[in-house]
């Protein structure tokens, strides 16, 4: 199943909007996070309460950052969590698409 949320982030140079697609094989998880001009690949895990942690990097133009990203979906939603180097940033996020693995497949 492959899942697409528009995403805010709260960085400390404001809000930045972008497009998160997650990819779940079980309970592994693949994926991208598209965030100012750049794409970052997401790999991580849900558990088994449905918390999502993601491990990633956030480009800027300046630099790259490693991120671990904990998130919390709700009826379509997503709360969370990225704590990055010495910053912490929080998430929110809507569903834009779902789509089953085996629609995609036919």
């Amino acid at each position: 199943m492959t899942e697409r949320y528009k995403v805010t982030i709260q960085s400390q140079m404001g809000p930045r909007e972008g497009v998160l697609t997650l990819s779940y094989q079980g309970s592994y998880i693949t994926g991208s996070l598209e965030l100012v001009g750049y794409v970052n690949m997401v790999q991580g895990v849900q558990a088994e309460d449905g918390t999502i942690r993601l491990f990633h990097p956030i480009k800027t133009a300046v630099s790259t950052i490693p991120c671990e990203t904990v998130l919390t979906p709700q009826a379509g939603n997503l709360r969370g969590i990225s704590t990055c180097e010495a910053a912490r940033m929080q998430w929110e996020g809507a569903l834009l698409r779902q789509k089953a693995q085996e629609e995609s497949e036919l």
